[in-house]
């Protein structure tokens, strides 16, 4: 991905972090955005696959943070995370989704940095489920 479509990229997801700090107040249209984000990364897990599995774990630390069953994170990892989801429905973002397979790189790019934003907290809410499974 060129600088270009990098730094496109970053200025849409940033504007893209405004919204979704509207949006976490909002619980029921957090859940309906996680889903329709969730349905649309099955529908492209092969372009997805370098982000998968923190993908799929990112919508369930949002979900339960919304619910109230997991508050650990702090709300800034939350919208950040919530962001990158939101670029990910983004059809027109730096690359357009309808382009086959290039239209997600540009979402991977942006998954990517909010994964290396988040990581700790990522890491806290495995630990955190699975202490839960026990």
């Amino acid at each position: 991905m060129e600088n270009l479509e990098k730094g496109k990229a970053r200025r849409i997801f940033e504007n893209l972090k405004d919204r979704a700090q509207n949006l976490i107040n909002n619980p029921e249209k957090t859940k309906d955005v996680i889903q329709q984000a969730r349905d649309k990364s099955f529908k492209n897990e092969g372009p997805l696959s370098e982000v998968w599995h923190e993908l799929q774990l990112m919508f369930n630390m949002v979900r339960d943070w919304v619910r109230g069953d997991y508050r650990k994170a702090p709300r800034g990892s939350i919208i950040a995370i919530l962001g990158g989801i939101l670029y990910l429905l983004m059809p027109l973002d730096a690359i357009p989704d309808f382009i086959p397979v290039a239209g997600l790189i540009d979402d991977v790019y942006i998954l990517n940095l909010v994964i290396k934003q988040v990581r700790s907290d990522i890491d806290d809410y495995k630990a955190w489920l699975s202490n839960s499974a026990e």
